[in-house]
């Protein structure tokens, strides 16, 4: 696994004038270095790499100094720092902390620094999310949700059913293999809530669970559902391992046939498995559902700072005008495996075209800041009912007692 180390390059203000820039916005008369943090490995990694290279070739008065931070403590560090007036100038991550970070002053409102043309190049549920309270955050880049893999080798065809897929686990553990490793995490299994009738946050951003509501009937048939996954992994004939790794090694390597996970591991899972990669939208619930995998974008957002610095926030602008224009969108698709915001970019790959199946049949990943107030409660709630033993109802409870005090704490300090 590739970690990408600073790269900075300078391009001298000479130099610039003997290249004409497609795409220039910033005077070539000056360089302006953007410091971008990021979390990219691997197949998205090598594809960042070479958008930047791209797009200092077209801009010659702008450079990018991409730094790795891994994704575990880019969202701390970034608040920290830019809570303190410092940090990068743009940082890419999902849509999800918009409403955190626009309420915590961090990011910059970019909505009049975006012109008629550069709108036009991302379709307007790409803009929507990373749009709060009526004013524009960040500039999308790529569309992500989660789907299924499998390996031919060992399924040849894609389980249209969730029992199917146990099934042929139960099968393939026979033979001392492992059928299915699932994620258990509240991220990558809360489109099954969805599917089973729940949803998190009512209009006013309160937990939708409460005793007695349908909502609660739900999230006890979501946390049940995590119980018994979690019975199946500790029983080795049911072919079932509960293993939160991404990508997963097993996976990887061929001895582990089913798994389910996000977009971008996509173009790694190409390169490890060639033409034995299956890809299918999720199977079927016994109820019928889908599940209703998080629907998200991932963009690019602005230091709070680049509000007072017009040149870095030009820069900026210029840079989201390449990533979302057709250039640095097919260099996103083709090379990072990720999926287009930008409607002019044809999917070719018939693996992005499932994904985009199941980013139709997805859930809007929500940007409100109460989101952030949900994901160590639930976390716990899981792992009550699995390794914890404890009821679905009361494990439910104890999540929605935390979450709503967390989410009237944060309403209060907003003045709501």
């Amino acid at each position: 696994m590739k970690v990408f180390n600073r790269k900075l390059v300078w391009v001298l203000a000479v130099l610039a004038l003997t290249i004409v820039p497609s795409l220039t916005v910033v005077s070539a008369q000056s360089t302006v270095n953007l410091v971008l943090w990021h979390a990219k490995q691997d197949a998205e990694g090598d594809a960042l790499l070479s958008i930047i290279d791209a797009f200092q070739a077209a801009n010659p008065g702008i450079t990018v100094e991409q730094v790795y931070n891994p994704s575990g403590t880019v969202q701390d560090s970034f608040r920290a720092a830019a809570g303190a007036g410092e940090g990068p100038d743009m940082i890419i991550w999902a849509n999800d902390a918009v409403g955190d970070w626009a309420t915590a002053g961090l990011i910059a409102d970019i909505t009049d620094s975006i012109s008629s043309d550069l709108r036009a190049q991302v379709t307007e549920s790409g803009w929507g999310t990373f749009t709060f309270n009526g004013a524009v955050w960040g500039v999308p880049f790529s569309a992500k949700t989660l789907a299924f893999f499998y390996n031919k080798a060992l399924v040849p065809d894609a389980p249209q059913t969730w029992a199917e897929v146990l099934a042929i686990s139960r099968e393939l553990a026979e033979d001392g293999l492992t059928g299915l490793a699932f994620q258990n995490g509240f991220f990558h299994s809360a489109g099954f809530l969805y599917s089973l009738g729940g949803s998190l946050m009512d209009e006013d951003g309160n937990a939708n669970f409460a005793d007695g509501t349908p909502g609660a009937e739900a999230m006890d048939a979501y946390l049940r559902f995590h119980a018994d996954m979690y019975a199946l992994g500790q029983d080795p004939s049911s072919g079932v391992v509960i293993d939160g790794a991404s990508p997963n090694p097993g996976f990887q390597q061929g001895t582990v046939a089913m798994v389910y996970d996000g977009i971008w591991n996509l173009a790694q899972f190409e390169r490890d498995l060639g033409d034995d990669l299956g890809v299918s939208i999720m199977p079927a619930l016994d109820n019928g559902n889908v599940p209703a995998l998080f629907a998200q974008t991932e963009g690019f957002m602005a230091n709070a700072r680049l509000a007072n610095d017009p040149a870095k926030l030009e820069a900026f602008i210029a840079w989201a005008t390449f990533i979302t224009s057709e250039e640095g969108q097919t260099i996103a698709a083709t090379e990072g495996g990720l999926l287009p915001v930008n409607p002019a970019v044809r999917v070719e790959n018939p693996n992005l075209q499932v994904f985009a199946e199941q980013f139709a049949l997805g859930t809007p990943f929500p940007n409100r800041a109460e989101l952030s107030r949900f994901w160590g409660p639930m976390g716990d709630a899981i792992a009550a009912v699995g390794a914890g033993g404890v009821p679905a109802a009361e494990a439910r409870a104890a999540a929605y007692q935390l979450i709503q005090t967390g989410i009237d704490e944060l309403h209060a300090s907003m003045g709501m």
